[in-house]
Formats: C-alpha cells, structure tokens, sequence
C-alpha cells in the first residue's frame, strides 16, 4: 500500500497539524494484516512548506505512507489533494493526475474542479462545534473516513497523542463531525 496526501490550505488553518498527526498515526499506531496472515509496520514520511508569512500565507504539508521502504520522502503527484482555501487551491490544483482525489471546503474555496471531487464543509461544521480552530480536524475525519488511509482508532490515538488534554473533548466531536461529514460525501458521490 502506497499513498500521497497533499493538505493545503493558509498559514493558520491547521494544516501541518494535519499531515503530522496523519503520519503519526500510519507509523506509530497503524498495524494492517498482510496477506499471511502477519501484521505488517508502515512508514511515513511528512513535509512541510508554507509562505513568508506563517499567518495567511499558503501552507502545505505533504504526507508518504507506505508499507514498503520509501527511497525518496517528497511528495510530486498526490494520489489525495485537501484544499482548505482558494489560495491553496489556485496554487495547487494543477499538480494532479486525472485520478488524483480532490476534497475541497467549499466555504472557503470558490472555484469548483472537475474529476474525482469531494466537498468537505469542514469550515461551517467547525462554527456549528462552536469555533473554527478545529475546522482541519473536522477535514482530517473526512479525509480519513473517505480515503480509508489508516483506521479511526489510529487516527483518534495520533490526535489525542498531539493536542492538549483540555481540548480533547472538542477535538474528538470534530473527528466524528468530520467522519459524518465524510460518509455523507461519498454516498453524494455515489449517487451522482
């Protein structure tokens, strides 16, 4: 199993918080069974780039797992684009392939591109949880319940593991917001 995951966005958002609690959980807390019947260890890689200015500026954190040895840790071509601002979205859109997932906060992001394409109202779900400070946790539920990358419970572990035990309560309602959120999206999809 190889997967690319690129999450952008602005400086502010969230973001690099996002790739790094993913890879935590793919290489500290992720066990799949392989085919002989053996639990197998996972390898992730995550990189982080963001604009001059930390705070409204493009940010971007690319995430490798793999269940193999990974010989180069950047990220050229998801397989998975989260875009959390229109920003982020003019400045990446481009670097995908034809088969390259896109999920998209429609509130914060205006143009709307074609392909495989899944729209996250990570933003408005975080207001409904009382504050958009979790709004990249309400996205990172999505993204995990769409892309299947790593399971709830790593995920969750990962998270937990990063953020300060006051916010822990807040942080897993938008886990599960988020993984609502993300259900919902797919049988959209599906339905289309």
């Amino acid at each position: 199993m190889d997967s690319q995951i690129r999450f952008t966005g602005f400086g502010g958002q969230g973001v690099i918080l996002m790739g790094i609690v993913l890879a935590r959980a793919a290489s500290l807390y992720e066990r799949p069974v392989g085919e002989d019947g053996k639990e197998k260890r996972m390898s992730a890689i995550q990189t982080q780039s963001y604009g001059p200015s930390a705070r409204g500026g493009h940010s971007k954190c690319d995430v490798k797992i793999s269940d193999q040895e990974m010989l180069y840790p950047f990220v050229e071509i998801p397989d998975w684009l989260v875009i959390m601002s229109q920003q982020a979205y003019s400045k990446y859109i481009q670097e995908r392939r034809p088969d390259t997932k896109v999920i998209v906060d429609p509130d914060l992001v205006m143009d709307r591109p074609t392909g495989h394409i899944y729209y996250i109202s990570a933003t408005k779900a975080a207001e409904s949880l009382g504050t958009r400070i979790v709004a990249n946790v309400v996205m990172l539920g999505a993204f995990r319940e769409i892309s299947g990358v790593v399971s709830n419970e790593s995920l969750e572990r990962a998270l937990m593991d990063a953020l300060p035990k006051p916010t822990h309560d807040l942080n897993k309602s938008a886990l599960a917001q988020g993984a609502k959120l993300g259900r919902e999206a797919m049988e959209k999809k599906g339905k289309a």
